[in-house]
């Protein structure tokens, strides 16, 4: 039974520290369909200004919360506390 717990544990410390290495690719910018209405910046690969819709993605995939990092960083707990529960852990003597 510990085999399988520390074998558990390890699982879920490689998928956490898979979590936090992985790069979501952030939304892809869209020109604007109406050159008065431009968030003010320009997408240098399509040379045309980037809506503000399309920016407004932008910004929020890279300011909000970092959703894989949390994920990663709860995987690894949980297999921190799974290590932890096996070493202490005492057979059961029957």
């Amino acid at each position: 039974m510990k085999l399988k717990l520390f074998a558990l544990a390890a699982l879920l410390i490689v998928l956490g520290a898979g979590l936090f290495v992985w790069e979501p690719a952030e939304p892809e910018a869209e020109c604007a369909k109406d050159p008065s209405r431009t968030s003010g910046f320009i997408d240098k690969e399509k040379n045309c200004p980037i809506s503000i819709e399309s920016y407004d993605k932008i910004r929020e995939a890279k300011s909000g919360p970092q959703w894989d990092n949390i994920g990663g960083l709860v995987l690894i707990l949980g297999g921190v506390g799974t290590a932890i529960v096996a070493a202490v852990r005492k057979p059961k003597s029957d």
